[in-house]
């Protein structure tokens, strides 16, 4: 992928975001709030999603008891939570965080076949004179798209913004891979096929647990999954646990060493 397509990668996705308010200082479990973004996050799937199932994984390990409440993405976005799950990009606060990744997750640009049979994208000037769809409030720099020559059309739901690109009002939207597939087969479960995506290849990024360190409840917390975190993500059941996500022998084969280049990258936070 082109340098051109990095101004892409500057949208912020607060799919994956979670946090908490609740202390650990009396051994209360730790209350999760999240955004509900099937196969991510959903109370409506086995053990919350893939996110999740991670979540609840590498914190049975550690010891640590905790729920997750599901609360509306703009609600979410005013948090100032000491404890976070999600891309630590998103944060608007840059507070003195451990940083801890459990997953990764990538973009796609989608797009409807019978509107656009072969497209190939190489820089962000292909998109030029198309209408580009994002979630509300995810794009950072919307003037950089603008002068560029690209519209852009912001929706609610994940679900507004595919509606919208079956029906021709956008031409491309910007969704996390796993989530913008999942929901194309919950809504157009006889017609997936009419459905494109092109990969941003550069747009990886971690689900992390991140801890504010400035308190003694997230010292302490950030020190218990600290100590057992290396051997979880290399454990048998990490693995069982993605394998039933992606299929059996269809985990990618980066994967792993995606994620361990993002432990090594946020290191020097714990």
């Amino acid at each position: 992928m082109k340098a051109g397509l990095s101004v892409i990668i500057s949208l912020v996705f607060l799919l994956f975001a979670t946090s908490t308010n609740i202390s650990i200082a009396e051994n209360q479990p730790v209350v999760f709030q999240s955004t509900e973004t099937p196969p991510y996050w959903s109370p409506a799937l086995p053990n919350n999603g893939l996110g999740g199932s991670l979540l609840q994984l590498v914190s049975s390990t550690a010891g640590i008891e905790y729920s997750i409440e599901y609360l509306p993405v703009k609600r979410f976005r005013q948090s100032h939570a000491t404890y976070i799950v999600g891309d630590p990009d998103l944060l608007m606060d840059k507070k003195n965080r451990a940083i801890f990744p459990i997953g990764v997750f990538h973009s796609v640009i989608f797009y409807y076949k019978p509107h656009h049979k072969k497209f190939e994208l190489h820089s962000l000037k292909d998109l030029q004179g198309y209408t580009l769809g994002v979630l509300r409030g995810t794009l950072e720099d919307k003037d950089s798209f603008v002068k560029a020559g690209i519209a852009v059309e912001e929706s609610d739901s994940n679900e507004s913004l595919l509606k919208k690109l079956q029906k021709g009002r956008i031409d491309f939207c910007i969704l996390v891979a796993g989530t913008g597939w999942y929901t194309i087969k919950q809504l157009f479960p006889e017609s997936q096929e009419n459905f494109g995506g092109i990969d941003i290849t550069d747009s990886v990024r971690p689900i992390a647990i991140i801890i504010d360190k400035d308190i003694p409840e997230g010292k302490a917390l950030a020190r218990r999954y600290r100590q057992m975190l290396d051997g979880t993500l290399r454990s048998q059941e990490y693995f069982n646990i993605l394998e039933n996500f992606y299929g059996k022998n269809k985990i990618p084969a980066d994967r792993f060493q995606q994620l361990k280049s993002f432990e090594k990258y946020y290191s020097v936070t714990w």
